[in-house]
Order: structure tokens, then sequence, then C-alpha cells
């Protein structure tokens, strides 16, 4: 991958240099294996060769404590020391003993992890350590991608549909929110930020410089310092969650919110270092230099219309850390309905809030992913939201209607953008968030898939997302 060129070449060199150093790590045959190791790596690394893995260490941060701080800054703050902290302390010993060895590796602290480039020999000398966990391969994981990419929609059609169906409109002009003071970030492939629709709500339009509002940690972008969409999938949902070009095309539910953005997917795939890296940066936006972690530039809200897989929790450390951070973490539900059981992860795991679509008329999409959770049986999706023909931005300076469950979640993220700019006090409490998202939903029965076949069910989860019944309740209880 273009953006680890670097490090991969840092490592060859510090090889050379340290080929006639004895080894400092213990090798395979001075200790059984102790880390769980995936089987794909011994069949990559059956002929001989390198390969990257994901090195996962055994000791994780506590961060329960969180739950004691009362701002979202604090929250945020909090977790990133803790985190880092953890990190630092544990990883130090196999970071030395690599370095000595000159092998390459990037590492990680949201969750604690080296990715390492290396063979047979290095695999088996690490998974006998004690401090490892497991090793996993890095993995790719695909975008939600649409259903159908219809020719673009240049025409101006108002207030999209999706946004006047969850009644967003009417949070604009009856409590005067448009989610303002409220910043959303998406994971996705990029987005053209210099797009009508998108220009003037992207934050580094506000600061006069990408630093802190961009990361592409692949480097895939011609200029990796300025933020672009090599797919259009970014671009498409970021618009759906704050777009409006002041001239007529109104397609997002919070144009009053600003945006950031992490290319976490090279292409139409995002490979899981990439996810892992801009995961990290969501938490802690980094200078254009990638350097000066800051958790007070984290958004409140992320977007992430990718996944795969069923029941696979490799991403749930890092949702957990953007939950205690106070970060709204927004997953599609996936793209393989009508089946039951086939909500993809990381959407399938208990802190991710996984978002089904629904067409004009109210029905659930054919595609839809249904529940329930692979990882715990709970009801998947959490909720449903407009995801057929949603015409939204697309590079370059168009619109174009795609339909998909990655369609349907960012008008969930805009809804909770919405919420916290009417409600800041639910700011940064997901708990509590999640409660009234939920039970301010229009239930729908259904009993496909199981669970309750009207208030809760693995079809439609909670029932259609209504951001105004959502606001009038919050502000009702206060």
């Amino acid at each position: 991958m273009p953006g680890r060129s670097r490090w991969f070449a840092v490592g060859a060199m510090l090889a050379l240099v340290a080929a006639s150093l004895p080894a400092a790590i213990p090798t395979a045959s001075a200790a059984e294996p102790r880390a769980r190791v995936d089987s794909e790596l011994y069949a990559a690394l059956a002929d001989g060769g390198t390969t990257e893995f994901l090195v996962y260490l055994a000791e994780a941060a506590d961060l329960s404590s969180a739950a004691t701080y009362h701002t979202k800054l604090a929250k945020t703050e909090h977790v990133y020391q803790q985190l880092t902290a953890v990190a630092e302390a544990s990883q130090a010993g196999l970071r030395a003993d690599l370095d000595r060895r000159g092998i390459a590796y990037e590492p990680f602290w949201i969750t604690n992890a080296l990715l390492v480039a290396g063979d047979r020999e290095l695999l088996d000398e690490l998974a006998a350590r004690a401090d490892v966990a497991s090793i996993e391969p890095d993995r790719s994981y695909p975008l939600i991608a649409p259903t159908a990419w219809v020719a673009p929609a240049s025409a101006i059609q108002a207030i999209e549909w999706g946004v006047t169906d969850i009644k967003a409109d009417q949070v604009w002009s009856e409590f005067g929110a448009t989610g303002e003071g409220i910043v959303v970030a998406n994971i996705d492939t990029g987005v053209q930020f210099d797009h009508p629709a998108l220009v003037e709500q992207y934050r580094g339009t506000a600061t006069g410089s990408h630093s802190y509002n961009w990361f592409d940690p692949m480097q895939v972008c011609p200029d990796p310092a300025t933020p672009c969409d090599n797919n259009g999938h970014g671009t498409h949902t970021m618009g759906t969650m704050v777009g409006d070009d002041g001239a007529g095309n109104q397609i997002g539910v919070a144009p009053g919110a600003q945006w950031i953005a992490a290319k976490g997917c090279e292409t139409d795939g995002c490979s899981g270092s990439a996810l892992i890296a801009a995961g990290q940066w969501i938490l802690a936006p980094t200078d254009s230099n990638g350097a000066n972690p800051d958790p007070a530039m984290a958004p409140d809200i992320v977007n992430n219309s990718w996944g795969g897989g069923h029941g696979d929790t490799w991403y749930q450390a890092i949702v957990d850390a953007w939950v205690n951070a106070g970060i709204f973490p927004m997953f599609a539900a996936g793209n393989t309905g009508p089946d039951c059981d086939t909500v993809t992860s990381p959407g399938d795991n208990s802190p991710a809030y996984a978002v089904g679509a629904h067409s004009m008329d109210h029905n659930i999409a054919a595609f839809s992913s249904r529940g329930p959770s692979g990882v715990d049986g709970d009801v998947k999706p959490d909720i449903t939201a407009p995801g057929v023909g949603i015409r939204s931005a697309v590079p370059t300076n168009g619109y174009a209607l795609l339909s998909g469950t990655s369609m349907a979640t960012p008008h969930a993220s805009g809804a909770v953008a919405l919420l916290w700019s009417a409600v800041p006090e639910l700011r940064g409490d997901i708990d509590a968030t999640r409660a009234v998202l939920d039970q301010s939903a229009v239930d729908v029965e259904d009993d496909e898939c199981g669970a309750s076949t009207t208030i809760n069910n693995n079809t439609f989860g909670e029932g259609r997302l209504d951001v105004f019944a959502a606001v009038s309740q919050a502000r009702g209880s206060q």
C-alpha cells in the first residue's frame, strides 16, 4: 500500500544494519506458542515469503472510569490518555525487540496492536511471547456498496425525500436547530471537500487548514494532505449528513453541522490497518503530517458505511473507545438481505448502532440486512432510515441517486447531530441518545426474523427513524 512504503523501506534498511545482531525475540522452539494465530496466516506463509499481520497484545486499557466525566471533551481526553498510556507501556518490550531486529512495524494505541511485516519464523517467534494475545491477517473489508448507481441527477430537488421523511425539516423550523455546534465524521472513501454542497460545512474551510480535519492513512490521494474521493461513496454519505449548496440542493439532514473525514477505504475496499488508523484518528485527529494528536478536535459522531462478515468482533475495541469517549458510533447494517442473520460486522456488535434501509413507501428494502446479531443474538438492526433512491453529492460537483444501507446510515448520523444541537445536554451521552432514538422511532410490525413483532424486531429494529419525535421527546423530558 502506498502509505506503508515509508515505514517498510525504513524497516528494510534497519534489517541490513541489524542482520549481524543476535535475535532478541524468543524463538518458537524455545517456548510453545501462547498466542492465538489465525490459520490464514499459516496458509499465506506456507511457501515462504512475507506478509503483513496484526499483533494484538494481551493488555487492554480499562476505560470504565470515563463514565464519571460529564462533558464530551473530558471523556475524550481521559480515554485518549488511558489508551496511549497502556499502549506505550505494554508495547515497549516488543517494539524494542523489533527495533533491534530491524523489523518494520506500525503501532496503534486505540486497539493495543502493531502491524508487522514478516515471515513464518517471525510469526512463530511473536506467537511465543507472553505479552501477545493473538495474531491476525491484515484483512480487507468491503464498502457496503450501493445496490444501484443511477446516472447523475443534476436537477435541483429542494429538500430531499429522506430528509423530510425523518422530519428533519420540522426540527429546523420548529426548534431552530440545524446541527450547529456539532461535528460529524465519516470513515469512508474520502470526500470532495470543495463540492458546492459541502465546502461551507467543512471544518477545514473554517480553520483554513486540512490539519485535524482530514486523514488519508494509506496516502491514496494525489496529495495525501488534501481531501479527495476516488470512489464517490464517501462524498455521497457526507452529503446526506450535512449537504446544502445554498442554491436549493438541500440534501443533508444537519446542514448547520461541520464535517471532517478519514479515508479508511482505499477504493471499494478498506484494509483493516487503514480502518484501525482511521478509527484512532477519529478519537484524536492529527495535523497534516500525522503528528500532534489532539482529542479536543474529535468529532461528535462517526458514520461507517462499510463492514463484512457476521459475528466478528475485531473492531469492537475501537467502537468501545469511541463510546467511552462520547463519540456516537453509527454503522450500516449491510446489503445482504433479505435473509435473516445477515447483519454485517461491526454493525452487529452491541456497541455499534446499526441502521437498516426502508423505501419511500416505508417498506423494508429487500437488500437491507436482517438480524439477529451474530455476536450475541441481540436484535439488529437498531433502527431503519431512508435508503432507497437517495439523492446526494458525488464528485465532481454532481449529484446522484443511490440505494443501500450506506445511504440510510448518514440519515441517522445527521439525526444525532440535530438532536445534540437541539438538546446540548445529550451531547456525548451515548446511552441516553440511543434510548431517545429507540423510544421515538415509529414502530413497524414484522416477525420474519424473530424478536418482538412490533416494538423491536430483526427487520426494522426499533422502527423507522423520526428525529422530530426524538427532539420533541428529549426536550419534553427536561
